[in-house]
């Protein structure tokens, strides 16, 4: 199971879209788990942990702390139209 974080500053706009993430995750019965959290609940178990663009400067500290997850930025396009299928595939490309 891939383990995905998704980072906000405050979880909130974050949490608007996993509602949809994990029924397409459901959906298509894919192997990933995606999880909200806010950069001060970040841990090193998460296998990618995507940022979202309003987060972006914490990408080099996000990196520093989780050394054995891919880390990314949403694109913008993505996260503002709460695209889930799209950030299903952007992740599946890390």
């Amino acid at each position: 199971m891939i383990k995905i974080a998704l980072i906000c500053s405050a979880g909130i706009s974050a949490n608007r879209i996993l509602d949809k993430i994990n029924d397409v995750v459901v959906k298509n019965n894919y192997d990933m788990q995606f999880f909200v959290i806010t950069p001060e609940q970040l841990e090193n178990n998460y296998n990618i942990i995507l940022l979202a663009p309003q987060v972006e400067y914490l990408s080099a500290k996000v990196a520093a702390i989780a050394i054995n997850s891919k880390v990314a930025v949403l694109p913008s396009e993505l996260y503002i139209n709460n695209d889930s299928k799209g950030i299903i595939d952007f992740a599946n490309t890390l």
